[in-house]
């Protein structure tokens, strides 16, 4: 039997229908999208607040006498810096941190300090024209603490930290590493393997000057500041600043707490 009359839809009412669906479609995909960008934001948010309240407890480990604002030093030379004048418990071989201000970034290891002056000489020398003044903040800490070290040694795409940091496997992966003094300083990377039991961390791509003995670094997750805003004749104020992207901008997460001079 031949069916007769039937209808269908014409090409036009296929056009409009099609079009009548995108329409409802595209906000939909906005809101996605939307969502997406939000949720990213939300997660670098609380990835950076556990990584300055990381640092916090860290920070517990020291005491007052080992963080702080520096001041001007009547000393010549490029390898010198005036801590603060209730600087204590420093210790030859202990490393220094340029916490924020000038200078900020770099780490060395103090080879001499004169207690009277609380006047510190460091090796290898600041870089150029990055000697510590009145504005830059510092911390005292030893080797393979506070996320700062001295590396053992490298290659072309790895570097060795020192022996007291963690000794979890892929503890450090997808942390930062940058070089902060001696050979190959200045350089960062991204860390996509860590072996806890050897401290060998693999970076993502290979170093334009690999790190070796004499190299110093520093390991986070998102840019970070320490400073001392506030100190008292009892008492510093230590302020953690971390930075994380949002919406293509940086945003500034801050946390302070207290720590009694002692």
């Amino acid at each position: 039997m031949v069916l007769k009359n039937q209808e269908g839809m014409s090409l036009i009412e296929v056009i409009i229908a099609i079009l009548l669906v995108g329409i409802a479609i595209i906000p939909l995909l906005q809101f996605f999208v939307t969502g997406s960008t939000f949720t990213a934001i939300a997660r670098h948010e609380v990835t950076a607040l556990n990584f300055a309240q990381e640092l916090i407890e860290e920070l517990k480990s020291v005491t007052s006498k080992q963080i702080g604002v520096a001041r001007e030093s009547t000393e010549t030379g490029n390898s010198k810096i005036r801590l603060a004048s209730d600087a204590g418990n420093i210790m030859i071989n202990d490393l220094i941190s340029i916490t924020a201000g000038k200078g900020e970034g770099q780490v060395r290891r103090i080879t001499g300090y004169e207690g009277s002056t609380q006047v510190a000489t460091v090796s290898p020398v600041w870089d150029p024209d990055m000697a510590p003044d009145a504005t830059s903040h510092y911390l005292v800490c030893g080797n393979g603490s506070i996320l700062t070290g001295a590396a053992q040694s490298g290659s072309v795409n790895t570097v060795k930290l020192a022996g007291d940091e963690n000794g979890k496997s892929d503890f450090f992966k997808d942390y930062y590493i940058k070089i902060a003094g001696g050979a190959g300083s200045g350089q960062v990377q991204k860390i996509k393997a860590y072996d806890g039991t050897t401290k060998i961390a693999t970076v993502e791509a290979n170093w334009s000057t690999p790190p070796n003995a004499t190299s110093f670094y520093k390991l986070y997750r998102y840019e970070y500041k320490i400073e001392v805003p506030v100190a008292t004749e009892n008492l510093k104020t230590i302020k953690v600043t971390t930075y994380y992207p949002s919406g293509g901008s940086l945003k500034e997460l801050s946390l302070t707490t207290e720590k009694h001079k002692r």
